[in-house]
């Protein structure tokens, strides 16, 4: 009889925990209930308060125009819906006016509506409605795990604004752009990081430059094919990548016109970090002059072949790039100002509100991507490689087909073009006549 106490005892504190723990889920329930009817109470309010104020405040916005006649036509606005923390609200904007004029409303449009930003969706005049969002999906960092599936023609660098998975085609030649500390690494990692089973398997080769000395690249040095940390050896490599560019373009010639990866013939990804140092900043003029030579080919004739250029830079205008306009895949990060968003994205998107001068400082890898395609650009943020990741990748998926760069004998190596010697016309001229 006395030995049962103890047990009883056991059960009724474990009676005691079920009951308290069903306390706690039942007001935990409640709460989140009481939250959610709050929150759709407040977005209900929310919603009839948009609709009441959106006459005048698009009067003030100037989102309106006269007729011949007179007549007062003002861009007119449906019932918002939400989802989740994102209004759409539907507009109706008169002929005369255009979508670029929506675009520059939408700072005070936020700010009107106490938001943290506003969007415009929709490409024509019939379907134009502005997202308003009131919460940054993209504030937070985030990481991928590694060792991802690849689907053969895209990599997953991270997420969209809308929260769906963003990914990169692999194929368009893609510049990336951006300032100091805007994120460019998470960049150049999330492209190794989604590559790692091509790359352990041979249909992918990374053939990596890193003029930084190889601060960024050297960590994870065993995923490349080919590596150059110096003026020399980049440019040998690039020139390398022409050659064997050129040789497979024969080897294709007449059988397909477009390159398929296989281990005996891999795709080969040309990764340049810190581009400007070969284009630009280069204090040797033939190493220039063999740079810019050699990038310019890759980038003009290496797609149908399988040779793909990924270039980060920091300063984007033409003098530090003379190929710029071959890279019709286009990343830009957080910029200076509008002018460089302009350069990186061109002008028509940033009309259509990539404003990559307004991102935040606190938000590395928050960038706009303008698709060869011409579809207006989209809003993303690339995951978070941490150090440790990069090693376990290089550790675990190296390539298998590791090669060191010879540079080209002196009599080899490729010799300065002399300058043409300038004739004088007068004197021509007077040799001619006699």
């Amino acid at each position: 009889m006395f030995s049962a106490i103890p047990f009883v005892g056991q059960l009724i504190n474990w009676l005691l925990v079920v009951a308290i723990g069903v306390v706690v889920l039942r007001r935990a329930i409640a709460s989140r209930r009481f939250a959610t009817l709050e929150r759709d109470r407040w977005q209900f309010q929310m919603a009839n308060w948009m609709v009441s104020v959106w006459p005048s405040l698009a009067v003030q916005l100037g989102l309106e125009v006269r007729t011949y006649s007179g007549q007062k036509l003002v861009t007119g606005a449906g019932r918002p819906t939400w989802h989740g923390d994102t209004c759409i609200l539907p507009v109706s904007m008169p002929a005369g006016l255009a979508r670029e004029d929506l675009v520059a409303a939408s700072n005070r449009i936020a700010q009107a509506f106490n938001a943290v930003r506003v969007t415009v969706s929709g490409e024509y005049l019939s379907e134009l409605a502005l997202r308003i969002d009131y919460v940054d999906a993209l504030a937070e960092p985030f990481s991928f795990p590694l060792g991802g599936t690849w689907d053969g023609a895209s990599v997953l660098m991270g997420v969209t604004d809308g929260g769906e998975e963003w990914r990169l085609p692999l194929g368009p030649h893609t510049l990336v752009a951006g300032s100091s500390g805007s994120g460019k690494a998470s960049l150049v990692w999330g492209l190794l990081l989604g590559l790692v089973q091509p790359i352990h398997s041979g249909l992918i080769e990374v053939w990596g430059i890193d003029r930084k000395g190889g601060m960024e690249l050297a960590m994870g040095r065993d995923l490349l094919t080919r590596f150059a940390s110096d003026a020399a050896h980049s440019v040998a490599l690039l020139e390398e990548a022409v050659q064997v560019m050129q040789a497979r373009a024969r080897d294709l010639a007449g059988v397909t016109r477009q390159h398929t990866p296989a281990p005996e013939s891999p795709t080969v990804v040309v990764l340049i970090d810190e581009l400007a140092a070969l284009t630009a900043y280069e204090t040797d003029r033939e190493m220039l002059r063999r740079a810019n030579a050699a990038i310019a080919t890759l980038a003009s004739q290496g797609r149908a072949v399988g040779f793909v250029l990924f270039a980060c830079l920091q300063d984007p205008r033409k003098e530090t790039l003379p190929a710029r306009g071959l890279f019709t895949q286009t990343v830009g990060l957080r910029l200076r100002d509008r002018i460089e968003t302009g350069m990186v994205l061109g002008d028509g998107a940033v009309a259509s509100g990539a404003m990559c001068h307004e991102i935040s400082p606190r938000t590395p890898g928050v960038a706009h991507v303008l698709a060869e395609n011409g579809a207006p650009p989209d809003r993303v943020r690339a995951a978070y490689a941490a150090d440790e990741q990069n090693r376990d990748a290089a550790l675990g998926y190296f390539a298998p087909n590791r090669r060191a760069i010879e540079l080209p004998d002196a009599d080899d190596a490729p010799r300065p073009r002399r300058p043409r010697a300038r004739r004088n016309r007068e004197t021509t001229e007077t040799k001619e006549e006699s």
